[in-house]
């Protein structure tokens, strides 16, 4: 019922929410409330209980945590956004990535790099993926190759004038070789050329490693954080 590879609509008398498979590589329900408060929170975690069943949630802003922590979910992740004010960088344009619209067609495609990016709950999936394109208004895919072999990308979605860099990574084998950095710059240079005003992300509070690479190139902390809790 809840570990479908599509995401689900859910309704009862307490709300709504939409469930799925977390994704391919863990057994995890992603839980995406939709309008309900702390008894559909507490119902959902008895179900959890009753089933065995780990419900992760979509990320909440932290402003809202306190409903759910009243209804007994634990926080299990901590996102912190970033963001970088384009107005203010300059930038050379470069061409060393491959930049091409990112859409459904090329999901399938995709996810084999992805899996050789990301440890297992960060892994995406296809619902995730599209459920990425559907975020923005339009999507761009960058490739970063070495030699002829694709090592890593990033997606930015763009709506009106504004980005968010959806996904970014380098293959663990091709990691701390610069490949980042200049994919990063890619990006930034790009979105620049697109006359966009600011480009936001989010990263793992505790991925020390991405954040020295964002602040590096000029992005700056938020008071926004967003949290992913879990059921049990």
């Amino acid at each position: 019922m809840y570990l479908t590879n599509e995401k689900q609509k859910h309704r009862s008398l307490l709300g709504s929410y939409n469930t799925r498979k977390w994704n391919d590589a863990s057994p995890l329900v992603y839980f995406e409330k939709i309008y309900g408060g702390k008894p559909l929170l507490k119902k959902i975690k008895s179900i959890g209980l009753e089933t065995d069943i780990n419900f992760h949630s979509a990320m909440i802003q932290e402003n809202m945590a306190g409903h759910w922590i009243a209804s007994g979910w634990s926080e299990i992740n901590r996102l912190n956004v970033m963001s970088l004010d384009l107005r203010k960088y300059k930038f050379e344009k470069l061409n060393t990535s491959h930049i091409e619209d990112f859409n459904l067609n090329t999901i399938e495609k995709l996810l084999p790099l992805d899996h050789s990016i990301f440890d297992s709950y960060w892994r995406n999936s296809k619902a995730g993926f599209i459920e990425t394109i559907e975020s923005c208004n339009r999507n761009y895919l960058f490739k970063k190759y070495s030699d002829e072999n694709l090592i890593g990308y990033a997606i930015l979605g763009t709506t009106r004038n504004f980005s968010f860099l959806q996904r970014f990574g380098i293959s663990k084998e091709h990691q701390n070789e610069g490949h980042g950095s200049s994919l990063l710059e890619d990006v930034i240079s790009f979105a620049k050329n697109k006359k966009l005003v600011n480009i936001r992300l989010n990263t793992q509070s505790s991925n020390s490693a991405a954040k020295k690479l964002y602040l590096n190139k000029g992005f700056k902390l938020t008071n926004t954080d967003y949290i992913i809790f879990s059921s049990r």
